[in-house]
């Protein structure tokens, strides 16, 4: 048998610090460590979900436990090169961030404020063009510079609905790599679920997170990915598979694989997969068929769109 994505799932019930840094832990371990994805002096990346303004309660952003758990353990680790941040297309990063409670609090402090854990803050500014002559459906894309310059990213998403691909997860989140103000010209360039979830794949292509991490202690459901409502859904997902990631978080929803774009177009660009048989998921460190994992932390009642309807960002 060809070796299948595995994907982890931890159980965490709360956003207590220490409760979510051990999950974050267990999830790393059950995936052979982070030595199977970076090496302690490379340039790191720790790409969070930062989508606009709000506190941390209402589910629009990567809990700030769950960044500064991670952060955490790359300085633990001994990671010499991390950076960390996001640039939303309606705020600036810091405010984002400092919404969210993000300053130090752990000792450290340099006099910048948000520079947690040996980890700097990531302005997300300064626009990049990087090439990438295979893509099929650019040649070449806006990154931010600490995009750019990274050797590793290390994907923070968060578990929501999302209007026009049904949901947003791993596969979704890169697109923060895009500078701010160019992200509503990409809605405009690729207007619909199809050709913006290609989009999204060829940027993975260019440049895929080695680990993607998500955030589903909290999900948001209904009319995400800025205006639903928390629920609880207690796990964390890893992954070096976005799709696959992507995928488990559709099993624990009762939502089709296959009805989510960024799902089909990713998986016929190479970029992962959604089918079963390829999929291999760990509960605690010991294999679960999808069934049974439904029963124990699955939410059948998500409010997601799970009918063949019309999707659209406007």
């Amino acid at each position: 048998m060809e070796k299948r994505s595995r994907v982890a799932v931890v159980s965490c019930t709360s956003y207590d610090e220490e409760k979510v840094y051990r999950a974050l832990r267990q999830g790393i371990s059950m995936l052979g460590g982070l030595s199977q994805f970076a090496d302690t002096a490379q340039k790191i990346l720790v790409k969070p979900n930062f989508l606009k303004p709000g506190d941390e309660s209402k589910a629009i952003a990567t809990h700030p436990s769950v960044i500064r758990g991670f952060l955490r353990i790359l300085q633990e680790e001994g990671f010499v090169s991390v950076k960390y941040g996001d640039s939303p297309a309606a705020a600036s990063g810091a405010h984002v961030a400092k919404g969210l409670g993000l300053e130090s609090r752990d000792g450290k402090e340099d006099g910048k404020g948000l520079d947690i854990f040996g980890a700097e803050f990531a302005e997300m500014t300064q626009e990049v063009m990087v090439s990438f002559p295979e893509g099929q459906t650019a040649k070449e894309f806006p990154f931010c510079r600490e995009v750019a310059e990274a050797d590793v990213i290390f994907n923070l998403c968060k578990m929501k609905t999302h209007a026009l691909e049904r949901i947003t997860g791993a596969v979704k989140n890169v697109y923060g790599y895009i500078c701010g103000p160019r992200k509503a010209q990409g809605h405009v360039l690729y207007p619909n679920a199809s050709k913006f979830a290609r989009y999204l794949g060829d940027i993975h292509r260019c440049k895929g997170p080695a680990l993607n991490i998500m955030d589903g202690i909290v999900a948001m459901e209904g009319n995400g990915p800025g205006a639903g409502d928390p629920t609880e859904m207690n796990v964390l997902l890893f992954s070096a598979d976005p799709v696959a990631l992507d995928t488990v978080f559709c099993w624990l929803v009762d939502l089709d694989p296959k009805l989510v774009p960024t799902n089909l177009q990713c998986a016929s660009m190479g970029v992962g997969t959604f089918r079963e048989e390829e999929i291999e998921v760990l509960l605690d460190g010991e294999p679960v068929s999808r069934e049974r994992l439904g029963r124990l932390l699955g939410n059948p009642e998500f409010k997601v769109m799970r009918d063949g309807g019309k999707k659209t960002l406007f």
